[in-house]
């Protein structure tokens, strides 16, 4: 092809029309840009339709990880939730410590030393820099706020593990019933559920019942209507802020399923 332009352009110049030859040169000039103008875009359209497939790729992932993330905040929600009626109860016998049924304070105690922490799937796409290829701007921008949103909700569960720890477990050690609440906690399946998969054993032994301290010794403990009131409030506190989560991971999954291509 190139041998053909050159001798169309040594047989113009050999008889002398200029003219033509000026002609013929400036038609040539144009195929040239035409040509490199459309390869151009025949490579912008390939690098288009890669980054569209990567998009729906990454799309569909996301999918699948915040309809986990959202079955995982519902059971926290729910494992929170139990807590606080516990926690309530408990107060409801401290003020009316007559008559309490100990088995029935046990287990409502036992309650306590669940500490239900939502962990979400966590991707890269913002260090990764793939999150530029999701084009839809309210679920990018929804996306790349995500992790501080969950920071919020990560810090009211810190106050609870930190005050379970530092008070729950030594109040309920020094009152002698910590072997009783977590052989209690343990044999609820409901709290395997929260915090874990598959199958399990007890590893505690059932306490002696005659190692048992009747109610009223425990409802008469200074320190324990203040940390059932902690643990009614934080846990209360952490719903709340788990419901602004719920909220924007069901928008975060409608904008996905509004954006992926059957």
């Amino acid at each position: 092809m190139i041998k053909f332009f050159r001798h169309i352009r040594r047989s113009l110049i050999n008889d002398n029309k200029m003219g033509k030859y000026f002609k013929y040169a400036i038609g040539e000039i144009f195929l040239v840009m035409l040509g490199i103008l459309l390869a151009l875009q025949v490579n912008t359209w390939n690098e288009n339709r890669k980054d569209n497939d990567k998009e729906q790729q990454i799309l569909k992932q996301l999918t699948e990880e915040y309809k986990s993330n959202l079955l995982q905040l519902e059971q926290k929600i729910a494992h929170r939730k139990k807590i606080i009626k516990a926690g309530n109860k408990l107060l409801d016998y401290i003020d009316k410590p007559l008559n309490v049924n100990t088995d029935s304070l046990y287990n409502q105690l036992n309650v306590l030393i669940g500490n239900p922490t939502f962990k979400p799937i966590q991707n890269n796409l913002i260090n990764s820099g793939d999150i530029l290829l999701i084009k839809n701007k309210k679920l990018n921008q929804l996306l790349t706020t995500w992790p501080s949103s969950v920071m919020h909700i990560k810090e009211i569960e810190n106050i609870w593990n930190n005050k379970m720890w530092e008070s729950v477990i030594p109040l309920f050690n020094d009152m002698g019933i910590l072997r009783n609440g977590f052989y209690k906690w343990w044999n609820d399946e409901q709290n395997i559920k929260w915090v874990m998969d598959g199958s399990f054993t007890n590893p505690f032994k059932k306490p002696k019942t005659d190692n048992t301290i009747i109610a009223g010794e425990i409802l008469k403990t200074k320190k324990l209507e203040g940390i059932v009131s902690s643990a009614v409030s934080v846990n209360y506190a952490a719903n709340l802020q788990s419901q602004v989560l719920h909220k924007r991971i069901s928008e975060i999954l409608d904008l996905l399923n509004q954006e992926i291509k059957d």
